[in-house]
């Protein structure tokens, strides 16, 4: 294992703890402002209706004691024409994912991916809400994320299989619009000839409240520096549903891949070319608390 191996590993584990640690501050930073203030500042409306956009990730959090169900798929690119049902017939790739609201501001989660078998372990933390008032105008948010490739047969230690992530989320709502800038980087134990194993990118995210009920969603990431032979920033545009208990997501994507990390790494298909594919997100929050 080389040095630089050993740093990450140690940079990741300290992201994690910090995403921990930070999720108790805000509590203490709540009490101490209710103490100096007589009036308790009104947080704006989320800037978004799901914690994830459409492939990245977004400043929402599950309130504390709620679990938050997702199912993320997306299919085939539909260039394929009629003969693949406009890639409904090919491969699918999907996300299971479960996350865990520990406090309003704090959550833990897990999932798994089609595509190499992956498991991502995952933590996030809101550092700050954005008020109606301009005492705090943007939203902030920490995440950290491990992901384990299971697929067997290929002769890989564990530490082979392994990949880390961090992003830092700023959002801010607008009336009707939702915005949000999130600088990304990961980082990959093993890869294959020409790839890098540091990876960054920059998530632009924007979505506009069309009613209550329904509003379009758009994101783009494009990989800053150094990339992956043969990739391409991905881009997605949504149509989400709000029913009150579910948000249904129906996208058009040029990303097959689900997370930030291996959507970097992987994607090869360009949007604005044709190169995209039909794709849905469902996500479900439990009360369990």
């Amino acid at each position: 294992m080389d040095s630089m191996s050993i740093i990450v590993k140690q940079l990741a584990l300290k992201i994690l703890a910090a995403v921990f640690l930070f999720s108790l501050a805000p509590e203490v930073s709540d009490a101490q402002l209710k103490r100096e203030r007589s009036v308790t500042s009104v947080l704006a409306e989320p800037a978004f209706s799901a914690t994830k956009n459409i492939g990245i990730s977004t400043i929402i959090n599950p309130s504390g004691g709620d679990l938050h169900y997702s199912i993320l798929h997306t299919f085939g690119l539909v260039d394929g024409g009629i003969d693949r049902f406009y890639g409904l017939d090919d491969g699918a790739n999907t996300r299971l994912g479960l996350i865990y609201g520990v406090t309003d501001r704090f959550s833990i989660g897990v999932g798994r991916m089609t595509f190499r078998k992956v498991v991502d372990i995952s933590a996030k933390v809101n550092l700050m809400q954005q008020t109606k008032d301009a005492g705090r105008p943007v939203s902030i948010a920490l995440k950290g994320a491990t992901g384990i490739s299971t697929v067997s047969g290929q002769g890989l230690d564990f530490n082979e299989r392994l990949s880390y992530f961090t992003s830092v989320m700023f959002a801010r709502k607008f009336n009707t619009v939702g915005i949000q800038l999130t600088p990304m980087y990961s980082y990959f134990n093993r890869v294959l000839g020409e790839d890098e194993q540091h990876l960054f990118g920059l998530g632009v995210l924007l979505q506009v409240d069309l009613n209550e009920r329904l509003n379009l969603s758009w994101e783009y990431l494009p990989v800053l520096g150094n990339r992956n032979p043969g990739t391409d920033d991905a881009m997605a545009l949504s149509l989400n549903i709000d029913t009150g208990g579910h948000v249904f997501q129906i996208f058009f994507a040029s990303s097959q891949w689900h997370n930030e990390q291996y959507i970097m790494a992987n994607n090869s298909d360009r949007f604005w070319e044709g190169d995209f594919r039909f794709g849905f997100n469902i996500h479900r929050v439990f009360g369990l608390f």
